[in-house]
């Protein structure tokens, strides 16, 4: 009687000794009408690049950038030498103040051909002269008329020509011709360049779009959800509003997700691996992305379905594959799924025994053990607390 009494105390202490209830919050498993997607896969490209090169020949005299550097748009790059077109713009002005002074002189001897031939006019009302020299005199006056006209003309010429030089001069400067990062550079400062030579590479970095290889027989569904796209668009719906909400999934190499604002389809396919390509205008985040960050993307594919839904939160991975706690009777009970493919921030699953409205755990499930006691919370905020004690 007294051993019996001593480990059934042992086994009351051994009891108040057990830890208490892990606090977690859990949602519902919902169920959604949704479509089977196949898992498609692409790249992360910029949506403007460019290999910005000079229009002019000559001397690079200072490149102003190096790879990595940020530049906003009609920012200066590179520069020529601008000697030689500095001299020859002194030439052409002193060639043009020639042709000016020439004008004035042709004036100046129109003027005396206009006042001579008056003169023989009214020598010849009273007989005084003969009728070669009032003609000789009209063609003077004609000749003097046309050398102006001529004149003027050259001043035109040297006009645009001086126009012409000073474009010139302004393009020993190249500039940006949008806002972006450099990523390569092609020359240095006192290296010889032609006409269209290369200097630098530039890749903007405010706008991007999703490249993505998509077997051919998904080219009808791919129609059919730009057709709906664009026709929600011109109805004054949000593209998010356009359906295909969660319809055309994207996530890149760093597990983001990426919103896209309008879908572009190239409708040719390759005869050898049997796919075209899609692209997506992707809208900017404070996520950090880069042009070259591999894509996988998830389409339509079929007919729609209902399909247990779950966040993504809930989901784990271990050894077996991914997992998922269920709360019954107040412990954690683990439980295999299969993830179909990603809907926003939650996840289609297949899971053998789970049904509609089962708790699982969404939050403080990293930290549970099989079959540990739970204890589901509505303030989410209280869980770190709780765990910290």
């Amino acid at each position: 009687m007294v051993a019996f009494l001593s480990a059934r105390s042992l086994a009351q202490e051994g009891a108040s000794d057990a830890p208490p209830p892990t606090p977690i919050r859990v949602e519902a498993v919902r169920e959604v009408m949704l479509a089977p997607r196949k898992r498609v896969f692409g790249e992360l490209r910029a949506a403007r690049q460019s290999v910005l090169a000079l229009e002019e020949s000559g001397v690079v005299k200072e490149v102003m950038v190096r790879e990595g550097q940020a530049v906003r748009k009609g920012e200066v790059i590179a520069l020529l030498d601008p000697t030689r077109m500095e001299l020859e713009l002194g030439v052409h002005a002193a060639n043009q103040a020639a042709a000016a002074a020439a004008l004035l002189e042709q004036q100046a001897i129109w003027t005396r051909a206009e006042r001579d031939l008056a003169l023989l006019q009214k020598a010849e009302a009273v007989g005084g002269t003969n009728l070669r020299e009032v003609a000789d005199a009209q063609s003077d006056l004609s000749i003097a008329q046309a050398k102006i006209e001529a004149a003027r003309a050259n001043l035109v010429i040297f006009s645009a020509t001086g126009a012409l030089l000073q474009e010139r001069l302004r393009d020993h400067a190249l500039r940006a011709p949008f806002d972006g990062v450099v990523t390569k550079r092609h020359s240095e400062a006192g290296a010889w360049i032609g006409e269209g030579g290369a200097i630098v590479d530039l890749q903007a970095t405010d706008a991007f779009e999703a490249w993505f290889e998509v077997p051919q027989e998904l080219f009808a569904p791919i129609l059919m959800q730009r057709e709906m796209s664009l026709t929600k668009a011109a109805t004054g719906c949000s593209i998010t509003e356009a359906a295909w909400v969660g319809a055309i999934e994207m996530r890149d190499s760093l597990d983001q997700a990426l919103v896209a604002t309008s879908l572009r389809v190239v409708p040719a396919v390759d005869p050898r691996s049997r796919s075209f390509s899609v692209i997506l205008d992707v809208a900017t985040s404070d996520a950090p992305i880069a042009a070259g960050l591999a894509l996988t993307g998830f389409i339509p594919s079929g007919i729609a379905a209902q399909r247990l839904v779950v966040s993504r939160d809930a989901i784990l991975y271990g050894d077996a594959g991914p997992f998922l706690f269920v709360v019954r009777e107040g412990l954690a009970v683990p439980l295999q799924v299969r993830i179909d493919f990603p809907v926003g921030e939650d996840v289609a699953i297949v899971a053998p025994g789970l049904t509609v409205g089962s708790s699982v755990v969404s939050e403080g499930n990293e930290r549970l053990s099989p079959m540990a006691r739970v204890a589901p919370i509505s303030d989410a905020s209280s869980i770190s607390s709780e765990g910290s004690k």
